[in-house]
C-alpha cells in the first residue's frame, strides 16, 4: 500500500549493508517463530544485540516489531562498527564514492583488469587512516567484491581476503542505505568484547539475540569462527553462559544460536545450558559448510531462557 506515493515502513528495504560470515538471513523464520508468544504486547522494549555482525537480525527485527524503542548493539570488528556510524550519522558522505567505486567496478568487461582494480582498491583501503571517512565507502565495496564476503587480515592488521571474481555485484543500493541510516536512530552502536556492552545499559533489557561466533561442530571439523585475532574459546563461550545467567534472574528474556556441536557423543551446549534452558535444533544451508559435502546440511541449536512457542 502506498500512502501519498510513498512506501509504508513494512514496504521499505531493510537488509544489510554488508555480507557477513555466519549471517542469519536464512534462519529469521525460525528465530522469528521462537520470540516469546506475547512479544508484540511488550511495551517500549530494550532489544540488545552483542554481536551484530551484519545484522540480518537487527534489521528484521526493527522492520517487524515496532514497539523496540531501543536497541543496543555491538561486535569486536571497528571497521564493521565505523561502518554502522557512518551509515547512521553521515550516510550521503560515502554514497558518492561507492557509485564511484561500483560504476568503476562494473564497467569493467575483462576479468583480469577486474581483479587488478579490485587489489589497488584493497591495497589504498590498508593505507587508509581509521578516521579517513571514505575507508566506510571502500570497506563496503570490498565486501562485496571480496571472497564469500570475508573479513580476514593478516598479523600486520591488513585487509587480506581475495577478488571474489562476480559478474555484477550490486554492491549497494541507495534506498536500503537511507533505510537503514533512519532505522539506526534508535540504535547505541558499540565496539569492543562482549562483556563490556552490559556495563553502557542504563536499565535491563527487554529481549537480548545472542549470535557469537560458532563453535566447531566436531574436534574434526574446522569453522570460520574467528571472533578477533585470538579466536573464541570455550572460556569465552562460559563467560557468555555467566551473563545469560545473571540477565535471565532479572528477568530478561535471551535467545542464542549456535553450531550442534558434540564432544565424543556429548552435545556441548545442551551439557553448559542445563539449568532451565531450552533447546531446539534446525538444519540451515551455510555459503561455508563445514562438512564440505553437498549431501549434508549442518544443525544449528537455538537456545532460549523461556519456553518458545510450540
Amino acid at each position: 500500500m502506498l500512502l501519498n506515493g510513498k512506501k509504508t515502513k513494512n514496504q521499505l528495504t531493510m537488509k544489510p549493508f554488508v555480507k557477513w560470515a555466519g549471517g542469519k538471513t536464512r534462519l529469521l523464520k525460525e528465530i522469528e517463530q521462537r520470540l516469546p508468544a506475547d512479544f508484540d504486547t511488550w511495551e517500549d522494549v530494550v532489544y540488545v544485540e552483542p554481536f551484530v555482525g551484519g545484522g540480518s537480525v537487527l534489521f528484521h527485527m526493527l522492520k517487524k516489531h515496532n514497539n523496540i524503542s531501543k536497541a543496543v548493539i555491538n561486535d569486536i570488528n571497528p571497521v564493521l562498527m565505523h561502518a554502522y556510524q557512518k551509515i547512521k550519522q553521515a550516510p550521503m558522505s560515502i554514497m558518492d564514492t561507492l557509485v564511484a567505486l561500483r560504476n568503476e567496478y562494473n564497467g569493467i568487461s575483462a576479468d583480469k583488469t577486474r581483479e587488478e582494480f579490485y587489489y589497488r582498491v584493497r591495497k589504498t583501503f590498508n593505507e587508509m587512516r581509521f578516521e579517513d571517512e571514505q575507508k566506510v565507502a571502500f570497506f563496503i565495496f570490498l565486501n562485496h567484491t571480496c571472497f564469500n564476503g570475508l573479513y580476514r587480515e593478516n598479523r600486520s592488521g591488513d585487509f587480506n581476503v581475495p577478488h571474489g571474481r562476480y559478474k555484477s555485484p550490486s554492491i549497494f543500493e541507495e534506498e536500503n542505505i537511507m533505510t537503514l541510516h533512519n532505522a539506526l536512530q534508535k540504535v547505541e552502536i558499540n565496539c569492543g568484547d562482549f562483556a563490556e556492552i552490559w556495563n553502557s545499559l542504563e536499565n535491563n533489557p527487554t529481549f537480548i539475540y545472542i549470535d557469537p561466533p560458532y563453535r566447531p561442530i566436531s574436534k574434526q571439523v574446522t569453522m570460520f569462527t574467528l571472533y578477533d585475532k585470538s579466536g573464541f574459546t570455550d572460556f569465552d563461550q562460559l563467560r557468555l553462559k555467566e551473563i545469560c545467567d545473571i540477565f535471565g534472574n532479572r528477568g530478561c528474556r535471551i535467545m542464542l544460536s549456535n553450531s550442534d556441536s558434540y564432544d565424543e557423543d556429548i552435545s556441548y551446549f545442551e551439557n553448559l545450558y542445563n539449568n532451565g534452558y531450552h533447546i531446539s535444533r534446525v538444519e540451515v544451508t551455510r555459503m561455508i559448510n563445514p562438512y564440505n559435502s553437498k549431501n549434508r546440511k549442518p544443525k544449528e541449536v537455538i537456545i532460549t531462557n523461556y519456553q518458545p512457542p510450540q
